[in-house]
């Protein structure tokens, strides 16, 4: 078994995480290391997690022994981390700020930690940077464009979030409550959120000729999980031949799936799969995309990066349907 340690109590996707790691057969939680919730059962903090066997947050940082630790805190608190506590040799790292996505590798040593565009060089890291969920929903379907230099006019795309996406927090005293959820809907960044720049990135990356802009309309949903994009563009393709491009680009990548409908939320919530429809509409093509913003865009995407790390089959503890049906 495989030794695991968490750092950092913040954000819904620490709950996931946890969740996904005591139900994973090749992985045992040595601890959960948050001093300001030291005493504190991760059950308290996550209500879900109430019939699972739980830890107790704990002050006592013993980095020896593990495999593998997961950073869950804020952009600067992880840099301060690595800055203050020695890391042993040999012990891998998986950050889910934003602090070392797309920095130069060996300058921090971290890997970005896109599966469907970086899996060789993942299963070679030492350190990875799991991707923001916002910029995973949309540079991921983006992929097979940019691979055949195909991403060559502005890219519209309206991403609506669900209420745990980013700087939603738990609290002990109590969950999301009816008029946080359903109550409102609201624009948030609009035409400059940070993720952004990741996709940009990410894109260049494959296409390198790839100079367009990005037109990004952020929205938070009434609903509590979830990332779904629309996005349209130029592409002088047919349907038939783009979606052959598709085909081949995911073909052997567990979690992306092509399907024939408009996917609804709810088709991916709790699972870490992605789902995508392509349609064509005059010259422009339309793609729709939906995944779970705290499974394939964070948590789940976490365990992925763990697997391929640690050359673990990339679906292990991820085989899990959708939360309705």
């Amino acid at each position: 078994m495989y030794k695991v340690g968490i750092v950092g109590s913040e954000g819904y996707a620490v709950g996931e995480l946890y969740n996904l790691l005591i139900n994973h057969p090749d992985v045992h939680v040595e601890m959960i290391y948050s001093p300001q919730r030291a005493g504190m059962s991760v059950a308290e903090l996550f209500n879900d997690l109430n019939s699972m066997r739980t830890l107790d947050f704990t002050d006592r940082l013993d980095l020896e022994g593990l495999d593998v630790l997961f950073l869950c805190l804020q952009s600067a608190a992880s840099r301060e981390f690595l800055h203050l506590f020695d890391i042993p040799e040999g012990l891998k790292v998986i950050d889910f700020s934003q602090e070392f996505r797309h920095t130069n590798a060996e300058e921090t040593g971290f890997v970005y930690g896109l599966s469907e565009g970086n899996r060789r060089a993942i299963t070679k890291a030492a350190r990875v940077s799991v991707p923001g969920a916002i910029a995973a929903a949309i540079q991921t379907p983006l992929m097979p464009l940019a691979k055949h230099l195909l991403l060559n006019s502005e890219i519209h795309v309206t991403a609506v979030a669900g209420k745990t996406e980013a700087l939603a927090r738990p609290k002990p005293e109590g969950g999301l409550t009816y008029d946080m959820l359903f109550d409102n809907f609201h624009v948030f960044r609009p035409l400059e959120h940070h993720h952004i720049g990741e996709v940009r990135r990410t894109l260049k990356d494959v296409q390198n000729s790839f100079d367009s802009e990005i037109v990004l309309i952020p929205m938070r949903g009434n609903f509590t999980r979830g990332v779904y994009t629309t996005m349209y563009l130029d592409c002088p393709l047919g349907i038939a031949e783009i979606r052959r491009l598709y085909e081949e680009f995911f073909d052997d990548h567990s979690f992306v799936h092509l399907v024939d409908e408009y996917p609804d939320v709810r088709d991916t919530v709790n699972t870490n799969d992605l789902h995508i429809h392509l349609s064509k509409h005059g010259n422009r093509l339309l793609i729709v995309s939906t995944m779970d913003n705290l499974m394939k865009g964070a948590a789940g995407s976490a365990i992925h990066i763990m697997n391929l790390m640690l050359g673990l089959v990339e679906t292990t503890g991820l085989n899990v349907k959708p939360s309705v049906f």
